[in-house]
């Protein structure tokens, strides 16, 4: 069934970790088992690399886009639900739409204030699904089916990408303008990897392009520091070279790369990471960690039912 997603107004706090959703996600972080690892998996042999999902395409270049951005700033949310804080984070300036799970707390309605700046920034949201809804083409928004329908550029990475557009489409008004294989960019040259981004979207009158990957281990695999500062490079660097090969016709403003993180220990090893990067990889590009809860399905094959992780 489809829920409408409930969230909190947002409090900027500078650099923190995501601990301020520990006191929604209670054992969130503890023995969360996984199927498959396509955030990490093997490289193939492809031409083109994307600047989302490691698992979807490969390339064998490295392009960067210096930047001069250097800032720090993170956004977090409290705990708590409830149509309160909904209506109150809606008058705040969140679209008011529907979304399968909920949003739970953290950063909303934040990014269209955020395309304008020079600077990177780094916020932090938590998506929870529980027992009884259902992943399927008739819970999403117009622009998730749309997404569900259409063949990415390949891999595994579709239930992500789906779900990233719903996550900004309900906290952001974003409205679907293509889909990765729909964008334009220059031929491939020898000057950097044929990075392609994910999606297309519009914010606020703006194009913003969206990279989507995941901060996921399968089980018994510790997800180390190095591992999210090696997943946070590689996507910049993508999401830097995608901007560079994009053509007039969907130039987009800004970047957002939208990390799907399985578990609390993840999320925080991405907040501690974040900040050492070079800022000419960070560039301007907005990172939005979306922590899921009994979100298994945007991970791993066979899908789990909602509501639980991966077995």
């Amino acid at each position: 069934m489809r829920r409408s997603g409930s969230f909190f107004a947002v409090m900027r706090v500078g650099f923190v970790s995501f601990g301020a959703f520990a006191a929604v996600a209670v054992g969130l972080a503890a023995g969360v088992p996984a199927c498959s690892s396509d955030a990490t998996a093997p490289i193939g042999s492809s031409s083109v690399t994307e600047a989302g999902d490691p698992g979807t395409g490969t390339g064998t270049g490295t392009g960067t886009d210096p930047g001069d951005g250097t800032g720090t700033g993170t956004k977090d949310g409290g705990a708590g639900d409830g149509s309160t804080a909904k209506d109150a984070a809606h008058e705040s300036g969140a679209p008011n739409y529907d979304i399968l799970g909920t949003l739970a707390s953290g950063a909303c309605g934040v990014i269209q204030s955020e395309l304008t700046q020079t600077t990177p920034s780094l916020e932090n949201n938590l998506l929870v699904f529980v027992a009884g809804e259902t992943y399927d083409r008739a819970s999403l928004s117009p622009g998730g089916q749309m997404l569900y329908d259409i063949a990415n550029a390949g891999g595994s990475s579709v239930e992500s990408e789906v779900m990233s557009f719903e996550v900004l489409h309900f906290c952001e008004g974003a409205t679907l303008l293509k889909s990765e294989t729909q964008i334009s960019y220059q031929p491939p040259d020898d000057s950097g990897a044929n990075t392609i981004t994910d999606i297309l979207v519009e914010i606020g009158g703006s194009k913003v392009g969206v990279s989507v990957t995941r901060a996921y281990h399968p089980p018994g695999v510790p997800y180390t520091d190095a591992d999210a500062k090696n997943l946070l490079e590689k996507k910049l660097i993508g999401v830097n070279r995608s901007s560079q090969r994009v053509l007039p016709q969907d130039k987009w403003v800004k970047q957002i790369l939208h990390v799907l993180s399985v578990d609390q220990a993840n999320t925080d090893a991405i907040a501690r990471v974040w900040p050492t990067i070079d800022p000419a990889i960070r560039a301007d590009t907005i990172v939005l960690v979306t922590q899921t809860k009994g979100g298994g399905f945007v991970y791993c094959h066979p899908t789990p039912p909602l509501g639980s992780e991966c077995q």
